[in-house]
């Protein structure tokens, strides 16, 4: 029976930690490397409903793609939410692993995937890393044949299963050099300009690099983050089952975006 270790091993083939962001916390987070994995689950982030149903289900290892220990832990105790994940977790033996900004910037992570599900071809990273350049933050490419900006816009919305889509620009402007960075990327607007793409997609930014990006003359397309990244979790849940046709890998179905909307209709 596969271990938590051979899991790990097979994710750090998959995404490189070396590629993981020098601020992110990344890998084995919490968890014996020796235990045996007959069940394992995916999901985008951590939250107290998708540790309690992993509990139940009694599976033995997590996929968060969100660190759930992102920032420096102190203690451990029931008095916040984090810490009382993750007794629930210790305390069920579940181990989590943590792939974030290495699965990203992976050959064959997010970014590349979002990429490719949009038509892109010519696909390079925006900034490349140094020892492996075909991989490495953002990434960007052509459109085929050039669209308007609405029919990408609802290609983008059907590939992603967006619930919906904010954006910058005109509905007749052209899509042709596009830019991708999933979750909020609103650092790659410049590097979408300087490789001179027309259209530039992310998950969510700030609203002064909404502004930066009109009067660049760039369309700036906001997926929300977390359509810009749950599909590739999914995928993630069926690359593992394929690689270990022992364990019974499956992506969360209780996460949710948390964002909902109201007011004005389209």
């Amino acid at each position: 029976m596969p271990t938590v270790q051979d899991v790990c091993g097979f994710l750090m083939e998959l995404a490189p930690l070396r590629l993981s962001e020098e601020w992110d916390n990344v890998g084995l987070l919490v968890g014996r490397s020796s235990r045996e994995v007959t069940d394992l689950m995916t999901c985008l982030t951590l939250t107290p409903d998708v540790v309690r149903d992993a509990v139940e289900k009694h599976v033995g290892m997590i996929v968060s793609h969100h660190p759930v220990m992102f920032r420096k832990t102190q203690r451990i105790t029931e008095d916040s939410v984090e810490g009382r994940m993750l007794l629930d977790l210790i305390e069920a033996g579940i181990a989590i692993y943590s792939p974030h900004t290495a699965f990203d910037s992976a050959s064959a992570g997010i970014n590349q995937q979002l990429s490719e599900r949009m038509g892109l071809t010519g696909i390079q990273p925006f900034r490349p890393s140094e020892d492996t350049p075909s991989v490495g933050g953002g990434r960007f490419g052509r459109i085929p044949t050039p669209v308007s900006l609405a029919a990408f816009l609802e290609t983008v919305r059907i590939v992603t299963s967006a619930d919906y889509i904010e954006y910058v620009g005109e509905p007749d402007g052209v899509v042709s050099q596009v830019g991708v960075g999933c979750g909020s990327a609103g650092e790659f607007l410049r590097d979408a300009i300087r490789e001179r793409c027309d259209t530039f997609v992310t998950g969510e930014t700030r609203f002064h690099t909404a502004l930066e990006a009109r009067n660049a003359g760039v369309n700036l397309i906001l997926l929300g983050h977390y359509s810009s990244e749950r599909p590739a979790v999914e995928w993630l849940a069926d690359e593992i089952g394929r690689q270990f046709p022992l364990i019974r890998a499956v992506a969360s179905t209780i996460e949710s975006d948390p964002l909902k909307l109201h007011g004005r209709s389209q």
